[in-house]
């Protein structure tokens, strides 16, 4: 039995190597969705308020209608940035609970080998405490005849 678990246990080390691997992939995924959607949302104040500004000297319908162009598209890149980020979130809990559940299965075959060993360490010295036991047993009998 101890064989095989260990095969298990082996198999399931690959796996929380790969499912970690993941997961790191995951948390890094996430986290340069999110400068970037910093510094999407950066550059878009700071075109808003280059808007603001240059209105306030006046504007052309053509310069007005350039300027709120580009908003409505820098605000439509912000809403599908929005949208990834979720995305990289739902990876990231998925890959976090694959994790999880690889690492719990390997956990309890970690206990059950233990468990094992114990039990054969115990086994093992009941053995040799029944082997001495009958030692002495005969040790006996043979001093008395």
């Amino acid at each position: 039995m101890s064989r095989a678990l260990r095969l298990l246990l082996d198999q399931l080390d690959g796996q929380e190597r790969k499912a970690a691997a993941e997961l790191g992939a995951a948390q890094l995924q996430l986290q340069q969705l999110e400068q970037q959607q910093q510094t999407l949302s950066q550059y878009q104040r700071h075109y808003s308020q280059e808007f603001q500004s240059r209105g306030q000297q006046g504007l052309s319908a053509h310069q007005f209608g350039h300027f709120q162009g580009f908003i409505d598209k820098l605000e439509l890149s912000q809403q599908q940035q929005q949208q990834g980020l979720q995305q990289a979130r739902q990876q990231l809990e998925q890959s976090r609970s694959a994790w999880m559940a690889v690492r719990t299965r390997k956990q309890a075959i970690d206990k059950l080998m233990e468990r094992d060993a114990e039990r054969q360490r115990l086994e093992s010295a009941r053995q040799e405490q029944k082997m001495l036991d009958n030692l002495a047993i005969y040790r006996f009998h043979k001093k008395s005849l």
